[in-house]
């Protein structure tokens, strides 16, 4: 051969065979590379590759011997002479045979067993890839999952290649190996990437209106501190000290309390914890070696008192007050208590007429509850709570068709206030009987008295409904008051703190029967929540808000509620959703079909005004003017 000859054959394309074989080379290299990669294996050394296929043999040989060497298997169909693929000879290799769980020689292949042996759900997968290869006459590849005998699922990666005699089709073979190892790699990253995505902020940690953290947030982070390193808790109420010719909206004191936040946080520091403890209340944490906690607490009154705010353009100032309360590391007193006793040290600065009242050590266990079962009683006998009543959208009609009642507490200056911090404290001390009890009273009298033209959401604590007096306490006031019973709802809050499953399912059970409904409220963050919906004749469940308020924002929030209202619709169970904020919400809430909305965006409460002649809780049942264009 001289030079012109060997010119000419570097010039000639390389044959189908030739490419096919380099084909499969890249592929065993690539595919061992991938296993020791997900193995943990570091490649040190290069490998000198060398074509083992020499000789004088047919395709499907050259194919089975270069699989046998990269230790791989295969599976072979030779056509018939009519060359149908309903007839021919299938046969696998021994490398095959035990990646499918056989041992060599145990099993004759046949296309009934072979498909015995993949797993169902991917067997019409499998068929489809033959099919295409064979009508294309082209490679393909497909991973799909065997059962071994014992029941041991394998993941197998196959590439189907078409023997070709005289230009036509006459076989199949495929090239397979186990790739279980990197196929769970690859899930596993998936998992992570969806995880990574799906993984929201925990919105129960901040307040949606000031950004800071909230009252159950702070009480950990004492916790935390009490634990390790002791400290100084620092607790600021407020509260209007003038009044306006008008009485303040709830839109007034979001402003306020806004511009109270960020005073606080311009005293205090980026670095402190600082939070809101309740209406009108907020506290600092201070760690290790606070000894200018009594400092800190002044320029904090002394802000707040000289600071001038303008509410609907007139001036308004607060009365501020603090209390301090110094704890070591190690003490029994919880986080809870310890803010109990900054709040009353608060209060006792008040009564005193000072700015700041300093407790060098937490109070005893026994003094503290007698104090905030004594100033509960004081709340119930004074009668210093209002009930307010807000709107429910019934999303199907576009229409207000139900409104809840709400209380408030009235502070030292007759501001009626949110009553979260009240309420949790009466939970925490075996007072919340005591409250639930006025508001049915109250609200089922207002109810009676009014034109009962709606449909009434009312809340008893699920701590409550361990008290067997209540259902006989309950059905007696709508006797009394004569109330229709068929448009009550009585709202379960904290289903965590149910301590009586058969109580509360004899108030359930005795609350349906009498033609009332029953609702569980927070839905989605109590533990237990869905144990409630076996035995408790729930009509209503109402989305905890934090999966509702940025729920246009959060992937995890619409699956979680998606998945909620599924799940309730299935149990016959009718779906709420809290703390609507705006109209991209409630049209997201439509198409998750959810039933009704509530919320700032559909209606702020209101107080229930009352007249000689009658209550009037509502009078129109129309939307609010933003929500009118919701349909």
């Amino acid at each position: 051969m001289d030079l012109d000859d060997i010119l000419a054959l570097a010039e000639t394309a390389p044959s189908p065979l030739e490419l096919a074989r380099a084909r499969r080379v890249a592929r065993t290299v690539q595919s061992q590379y991938d296993l020791s990669v997900a193995e943990g294996y570091e490649i040190l050394v290069d490998a000198d590759l060398t074509d083992p296929l020499t000789g004088d043999v047919d395709e499907a040989t050259r194919i089975a011997r270069a699989a046998q060497l990269s230790k791989l298997g295969t599976i072979t169909w030779v056509a018939g002479p009519d060359r149908s693929r309903s007839t021919g000879r299938l046969s696998w290799s021994d490398e095959m045979a035990m990646i499918f769980g056989h041992a060599p020689g145990t099993l004759r292949l046949t296309p009934g067993t072979f498909f015995d042996l993949v797993h169902p759900t991917d067997a019409r997968r499998v068929r489809a890839a033959v099919r295409t290869a064979w009508a294309r006459s082209c490679p393909d590849e497909v991973v799909f999952r065997v059962v071994q005998p014992g029941g041991r699922i394998r993941h197998v990666h196959c590439h189907l290649e078409i023997l070709l005699d005289a230009g036509e089709p006459s076989g199949i073979i495929a090239t397979g190996e186990d790739v279980t190892v990197l196929e769970l790699a690859r899930q596993e990253r998936r998992r992570l990437a969806v995880r990574s995505r799906m993984l929201g902020t925990d919105l129960a940690v901040r307040d949606v209106l000031t950004g800071m953290p909230t009252r159950s947030y702070v009480i950990d982070e004492v916790d935390r501190a009490r634990r390790s390193t002791g400290g100084a808790l620092v607790v600021i109420a407020t509260e209007p000290a003038n009044r306006l010719p008008e009485a303040l909206t709830d839109e007034d004191r979001d402003q306020v309390t806004a511009e109270v936040a960020g005073l606080l946080r311009a005293v205090v520091g980026e670095e402190v914890t600082c939070g809101l403890l309740g209406s009108g209340s907020w506290g600092v944490l201070l760690g290790q070696g606070a000894a200018g906690a009594e400092d800190l607490a002044a320029r904090i009154v002394d802000t707040l008192r000289n600071h001038l705010f303008r509410v609907r353009q007139r001036p308004l100032r607060l009365t501020v007050f603090a209390g301090v309360v110094h704890f070591d590391s190690g003490v029994a007193t919880t986080g809870f208590d310890l803010i109990i006793d900054g709040e009353h040290a608060a209060r006792d600065a008040r009564r005193a007429n000072a700015a700041v009242e300093v407790l060098d050590q937490p109070v005893e266990e026994r003094t503290r509850t007698d104090r905030c079962r004594s100033r509960i009683q004081r709340a119930v006998a004074a009668g210093r709570f209002a009930l307010y009543a807000q709107p429910i959208v019934e999303l199907q009609l576009n229409q207000i068709t139900r409104h809840e009642i709400l209380l408030r507490v009235r502070s030292d200056t007759g501001e009626p206030v949110a009553p979260w911090a009240f309420l949790d404290m009466a939970e925490r001390v075996g007072e919340i009987l005591t409250v639930d009890r006025w508001v049915v009273d109250h609200a089922l009298e207002l109810i009676g008295r009014g034109a009962q033209t709606s449909h009434y959401q009312v809340n008893i604590s699920g701590k409550s409904l361990a008290d067997p007096g209540l259902l006989t306490h309950v059905t007696e006031a709508i006797r009394r008051h004569g109330v229709n019973p068929e448009c009550l709802t009585f709202e379960i809050t904290e289903t965590a703190l149910i301590e009586n499953r058969n109580e509360a399912l004899a108030f359930a059970t005795g609350i349906r029967e009498i033609g009332g409904h029953l609702a569980l409220d927070d839905f989605g963050t109590g533990y237990g929540a869905l144990t409630h919906l076996k035995y408790l004749p729930v009509d209503l469940v109402k989305i905890d808000g934090t999966f509702i308020v940025d729920l246009c924002r959060s992937p995890i929030d619409q699956a979680v509620v998606s998945t909620l209202v599924e799940l309730c619709h299935t149990l016959g169970i009718r779906v709420a959703a809290e703390y609507v904020q705006d109209e991209e919400t409630i049209d997201l809430l439509r198409r998750c079909e959810v039933d009704f909305a509530q919320g700032y965006w559909t209606g702020r409460p209101e107080p229930i005004t009352v007249s000689q002649e009658k209550v009037q809780i509502e009078l129109e049942l129309r939307l609010p003017p933003q929500c009118t264009a919701l349909g």
